[in-house]
């Protein structure tokens, strides 16, 4: 736990389970803020840049927002239900933090010489690409519930916590000539993934007159570092998968062959299972497809072929229907084509990637447990509380084959965007650009491949020392764990598993194993009296001296009583009541139609053609009806845009500059997730001070408010636990020009406010 003035880590809680509505809500404010990847510097004025900004603090709102459920309301009803059964129950949950991620681009005209993989010079311009990511989370949930009958009780407590952290700087550099083929890249990254999560969890259970009260405590955290990697690739020949990507798509929408079979206009379309039907109901005979394999038939296409190397269907009109493509998956006009370039993209074969890299990985696990009766059942609790804990720096270097993948689809259906769309990318200079709209990568698949093969190398190789590690620090503790079997040893030295002995069954070969019983099923008392064995420990005394019974039968017995107990009060009405009045309120916080139908949502990017780059991307979804609209992106003429209140902001122009710019030297949690924005008072409220029980519990003005929650009790724009004396009021602050005015109270507070956020040393420093 913390100790007072260290910085608030989050708990979390028990809540109810997500309704369909409630997932799907989740899941799309997840694509608002996870769309794309990374960047850590400043490109220039006229360069394109888009991205997201996301503020998780108002996660519960934008939920009720897109869905009309409110969490709160949630919570409510369970508290009221619970009253209703006649238990008190209370829970709550805070989400805080920040996602953003910007990608910026730009060409630099400046000529370059670079030596491709053959040793032949080219002289190539740069085509410059940033992706930045900042992702920084806290949850924290907590959940009290307490019943009781005549007799028994049942209460529990529970705490739980989360933290994300998620940065990624990249500066990945493409050379071009003036057609724009590819002759190579150049990438410079680093980044920081981890994860934390703890809980902990006491009940206590009164019943039978016996008191049982565990207490468990878990946690785990994983992180890797990666404070650099630098890579270098340069193509075998020079490739033109930036063609294929702005290139727009032949004309299938009749579904008839184009009698023109060059390679500039074969238009590919993929499907998990193709089948050759013969004669269709006009006569003609076609491939049927089912794309997503759910065992209907979608579509139908003139000529389908299976590719050996990825096991998935191609197909396209381009050759018509003839009978010798019936067998097609024996002919090779989707692999020939898509290796050598073919216009729907394809697969490039493109040479080495080279490169070095340094990595820290991590982890820590904590397991604690307590109020088990452990020496009734013969167990050491002390091995089951455990801390274990290792970090491992590395560094290596790699060289790998790269591929290449290009490809785009334009014939994305993402009503009522299709084809060509004039696109606002730049509010600030009203500028307006005619894109391309479909589903392409959102950066150079060049950077792409350069990326996962560099990111694989590193984390591959942190993973594997990581592992090797864990499983020695465990593998230590589960050895340790490990009840020790015993053993019994014969009169001639052997030695069996000490349950044998007495067993009515002759083990050793001296017999010596059934030394009382002598093999029959029986057993002798220390008295010397014989019994049945099977009346050994059965909870009732058969020796006369009671040498049968070691009490091991009243160690189960009291937990069977307290079971019963419970069984025979009035929990299980208690529970009935609860989920009945439960559903009953939960239906009236469940809208019959959503705000927004989420079901529908569906994502498009926009693609200069003349430049060849993305410009920016859309998500979609119907407004509840038929109607669709821009729930994140830019304006597109002649599409409506959303009028939801939404905490999720889509940036470009400047707007993204400043934001990128306001972000750059951020890379630790509580700068993305601040303590002053997590306010955990309520779950304080709820879970006692054992929530936190290292906090300071001082309240200086005596409000009944401790210190670490009061914002300000001295007005000086500082909250009481970050302020030295939080009962001195401020300073008065001199204007120089007159020499004894004071500013404004307005000054004053904007003076203070910036300074707790941004100049005040935080808590955990």
């Amino acid at each position: 736990m913390r100790n007072a003035g260290q910085s608030l880590k989050p708990h979390l809680t028990i809540v109810p389970p997500m309704n369909e509505r409630l997932l799907s809500a989740s899941i799309c404010l997840l694509l608002l803020t996870s769309m794309a990847p990374t960047v850590a510097a400043m490109g220039p004025s006229d360069s394109v840049i888009w991205g997201i900004s996301y503020d998780w603090g108002n996660y519960e709102n934008d939920i009720e927002e897109l869905t009309g459920i409110d969490t709160n309301a949630v919570n409510e009803d369970l508290e009221e239900a619970a009253d209703y059964a006649g238990f008190l129950l209370e829970s709550d949950q805070v989400v805080s933090g920040m996602t953003q991620f910007f990608i910026e681009s730009w060409d630099d005209d400046d000529a370059v010489e670079i030596t491709d993989a053959n040793g032949d010079t080219h002289e190539v311009t740069k085509r410059m690409t940033e992706l930045t990511i900042r992702h920084g989370n806290l949850g924290d949930s907590g959940f009290t519930a307490a019943w009781t009958d005549e007799n028994e009780s049942i209460d529990i407590w529970m705490s739980a916590s989360v933290e994300q952290l998620f940065v990624i700087d990249a500066m990945y550099t493409e050379y071009v000539d003036d057609e724009l083929m590819v002759y190579g890249g150049d990438l410079d990254m680093s980044g920081e993934f981890s994860l934390e999560s703890n809980m902990e969890f006491n009940l206590q259970v009164i019943a039978a007159d016996e008191v049982l009260a565990p207490g468990l405590g878990m946690g785990f955290s994983v992180s890797f570092e990666i404070p650099s990697i630098t890579s270098e690739w340069r193509a075998d020949e020079p490739l033109d998968y930036l063609h294929h990507l702005g290139e727009e798509p032949a004309d299938d929408s009749d579904d008839s062959d184009d009698s023109n079979d060059n390679n500039s206009d074969v238009y590919w379309v993929d499907a998990a299972r193709c089948e050759w039907e013969g004669d269709d109901w006009d006569g003609d005979t076609r491939w049927y497809c089912d794309y997503d394999n759910d065992g209907y038939f979608d579509d139908w296409w003139f000529y389908c072929e299976l590719d050996e190397y990825d096991n998935w269907w191609y197909c396209t009109d381009d050759f018509g229907q003839s009978e010798e493509y019936e067998f097609s998956e024996g002919n090779t006009e989707h692999l020939n084509r898509t290796e050598d370039g073919g216009s729907g993209g394809g697969e490039y074969h493109s040479g080495l990637v080279e490169g070095d890299f340094s990595t820290i990985t991590g982890y820590s696990m904590m397991l604690s447990i307590e109020g088990i009766p452990a020496e009734e059942f013969d167990i050491n609790l002390d091995v089951f509380n455990v801390q274990l804990s290792d970090s491992i720096p590395g560094q290596g270097t790699f060289s790998e084959d790269m591929t290449v993948f290009s490809g785009a689809m334009w014939d994305w259906e993402c009503p009522p965007v299709g084809g060509v769309e004039n696109v606002d990318i730049d509010p600030s200079s009203n500028e307006t650009v005619s894109a391309q709209c479909g589903l392409a990568p959102p950066i150079s698949m060049g950077m792409a491949s350069m990326m996962g093969i560099s990111m694989m190398m590193a984390f591959d190789s942190g993973v594997q020392e990581l592992f090797s590690a864990i499983e020695e620090q465990v593998g230590a503790w589960l050895e340790e764990i490990a009840p020790e079997e015993d053993t019994f040893v014969c009169d001639n030295g052997e030695e069996i598993p000490a349950e044998w002995e007495n067993d009515g069954e002759i083990d050793c070969d001296d017999g010596s194993d059934e030394n009382e019983s002598g093999g029959d099923g029986t057993y002798t008392c220390d008295n010397g009296q014989v019994i049945p064995a099977s009346w050994v420990n059965d909870g009732e005394e058969d020796c006369e001296d009671g040498s049968d019974e070691d009490g091991s039968e009243d160690v189960f017995q009291k937990y069977i009583d307290m079971f019963e107990a419970l069984n025979n009060s009035n929990l299980q009405k208690t529970m009935e009541a609860f989920g009945e009045k439960l559903e009953e309120l939960i239906e009236d916080n469940d809208p019959s139609e959503p705000l927004a139908n989420l079901d529908d949502m569906c994502p498009i990017m926009f693609w200069d053609t003349s430049n060849s780059r993305v410009l920016g991307m859309a998500l979609m979804a119907t407004d509840g009806g038929e109607d669709y609209e821009v729930l994140l992106g830019p304006e597109i003429l002649g599409v409506k845009q959303h009028s939801y209140e939404l905490s999720v902001q889509y940036l470009t122009g400047q707007d993204a500059r400043d934001a990128k710019l306001d972000i750059l030297g951020i890379i630790e949690l509580r700068d993305l997730a601040p303590d002053s924005k997590h306010d955990v008072e309520e779950l304080y409220d709820i879970l006692g001070e054992d929530f936190l029980p290292d906090l300071d519990q001082t309240d200086t003005d005596g409000d009944g408010v401790i210190d670490y929650f009061d914002q300000d009790d001295d007005g000086d724009g500082m909250f009481d636990w970050e302020d030295p004396d939080p009962l001195s009021p401020p300073e008065p602050v001199e204007d120089e020009s007159t020499g004894n005015s004071v500013p404004g109270l307005g000054i004053i507070a904007t003076i203070s406010l910036l300074g707790a956020a941004m100049l005040i040393p935080r808590r955990d420093e």
